[in-house]
């Protein structure tokens, strides 16, 4: 049914009814320390005593419930959630404040519905798609690291702000295949990104990274003299064998990611831990 969503979630039963309408508005792009704002009509059902519910959804897992309001309740307030009706035009509202990148994901509201065997079902909007990005901060350069496997190649930009860059991956033999610009926001209010690529073995390859006017380049080429490193820094790395051994875990992890063919949401879930 148009403009209803339908999700497993045991033990709580979804149920669908015909005539209900719930319509999430607010979404888009937020920035972290803000405070967001959902709005959700409804209609087709009796909204004064009605049971009301806002869910959190962040796709690949469960739904979570943020709030519930009942028909004695015109508002409900967790930490830093609020939630609240209007029976005038029957509307939900929704306050989250001190945005977090966490806090990216869908948002339902839903509306609770008794059935004679006296179990609750839910029926949820279509939900409402929300950003939360990094705010202001000072710029910052990225550094660039060239990570190479047997027939693939990781370009790694990290920690660098705002998040508008060019990024290309060139060899003297055409790339075998290219990947799209994967680009995340990390916890610390910067951008990481990555460029993957597939090559010939034997092929030089070098990461070109444009960044607020400043152009950085990293090559790498194959050591056929048996001791091959498999990473190309941007510079000298400091930092002694701690960072070292951060780097090995690196290399490791992507070469592990190539032979495996993991998503590309998962290699950065691993570098986000390195870096």
């Amino acid at each position: 049914m148009d403009g209803l969503l339908l999700l497993t979630l045991p033990p709580i039963l979804l149920h669908s009814v015909e005539q209900t309408v719930l319509t999430e508005s607010g979404g888009g792009l937020h920035k972290t320390g803000k405070t967001l704002n959902l709005k959700c009509q409804t209609s087709g059902f009796q909204f004064k005593t009605s049971k009301l519910g806002c869910y959190f959804w962040d796709p690949g897992h469960a739904p979570l419930w943020l709030a519930s309001l009942d028909s004695s309740s015109t508002d409900a307030t967790e930490d830093r959630i609020t939630a609240s009706r209007k029976d005038t035009g029957s509307w939900i509202f929704l306050k989250i404040e001190g945005l977090g990148l966490r806090d990216s994901g869908q948002y339902h509201c839903a509306r609770g519905v008794v059935n004679g065997d006296d179990t609750d079902k839910l029926v949820f909007g279509s939900g409402i798609d929300v950003t939360v990005e990094p705010g202001p901060r000072a710029p910052l350069s990225p550094s660039v690291f060239l990570v190479r496997g047997q027939n693939a190649v990781a370009c790694l930009i990290r920690n660098f702000y705002p998040k508008e860059l060019h990024v290309s991956l060139d060899s003297p033999v055409p790339l075998l295949s290219a990947q799209a610009l994967t680009l995340v926001p990390m916890a610390n209010g910067t951008y990481s990104a990555v460029q993957i690529g597939r090559v010939g073995e034997n092929d030089t390859v070098t990461c070109s990274v444009k960044h607020l006017g400043k152009e950085i380049h990293v090559s790498y080429k194959p050591d056929h003299t048996g001791s091959d490193p498999g990473i190309a820094p941007e510079q000298d790395l400091i930092g002694g064998p701690e960072q070292g051994n951060k780097l090995l875990l690196s290399v490791m992890g992507l070469r592990l990611l190539f032979v495996k063919t993991v998503a590309i949401n998962v290699l950065f879930t691993t570098t986000a831990l390195i870096f």
